[in-house]
């Protein structure tokens, strides 16, 4: 990559593709996607991240938002084998994002970072959490260390300033809205999040806005957005080499920075 003040559209999309986080290369089989839909709709709650509305939904109608966020067919029967993310998009909706977040520091709003996947993205979100301050902004971490979540066995660890589920000994994987639910109950609320899955459904559920990113496995997000909440919702793998991250990373402190990426 190159320097921050360097960094281009069109080389950020390229590297982003090679790295399997955006591009045909993501690693969710479309046929799982579509399963996973029907789910979401019918019966798996964890898989709607805290979220409600989706009584409103077909499955075609969100397999037809899904296509118009993240460029996959909105072909049910479409026989592609892996499913498919528009690199354009995804630079489109990063760079959205990261001007969100410029107008949030000149706003004076606090950030809370969160992500349920830390094996991928949570180096990413620590960029941007530093970017964040270093514009000026104020990053907050709400309850810390307090036992809640899992029937009282889990806790928020901040890493980088980014809340992590743990179990006192390992980040967690996690979908669910609990933890989020569980650090909503304490006040003042942050202003805006950066999150994913369930941590970025529960704000977002409670009117806070959000930079929500998004796998395409990961389909409850599409409500609120549909919804015209205050959301800018990134599509990408959630769960590569977090040094693959890199090329969204450096847009977001560019933009945060004050500069604007070239083509």
């Amino acid at each position: 990559m190159a320097g921050m003040d360097d960094i281009g559209l069109g080389e950020a999309a390229d590297a982003l593709v090679a790295g399997g986080i955006t591009g045909p290369h993501v690693s969710h089989r479309r046929r799982g996607n579509i399963t996973k839909i029907h789910s979401m709709l019918r019966d798996d709650v964890e898989s709607r991240f805290g979220l409600s509305g989706f009584e409103r939904y077909s499955a075609p109608q969100i397999l037809e938002l899904m296509a118009r966020l993240t460029g996959c067919s909105k072909d049910p029967d479409d026989p592609l084998e892996q499913d498919y993310i528009d690199p354009s998009l995804t630079i489109a909706a990063i760079v959205a994002a990261a001007r969100r977040l410029r107008r949030a520091v000149d706003g004076g709003q606090s950030l809370l970072a969160a992500t349920g996947h830390p094996t991928g993205l949570l180096e990413h979100h620590m960029r941007v959490v530093d970017a964040y301050r270093a514009a000026g902004g104020k990053v907050v971490s709400p309850r810390e260390q307090e036992l809640f979540a899992r029937g009282g066995r889990a806790r928020i660890r901040y890493v980088g300033s980014v809340a992590c589920l743990c179990d006192g000994a390992s980040l967690l994987h996690t979908h669910s809205s609990e933890a989020m639910e569980a650090l909503l109950e304490a006040r003042p609320w942050p202003e805006i999040v950066l999150a994913d899955h369930g941590f970025a459904g529960a704000a977002l559920e409670r009117g806070i806005p959000a930079v929500a990113f998004m796998d395409i496995n990961d389909q409850a997000l599409v409500v609120p957005w549909d919804e015209d909440k205050d959301v800018v919702i990134v599509p990408l793998d959630d769960n590569r080499q977090p040094r693959h991250y890199e090329p969204s990373w450096k847009l977001f402190e560019l933009i945060l920075a004050g500069g604007e990426p070239g083509a």
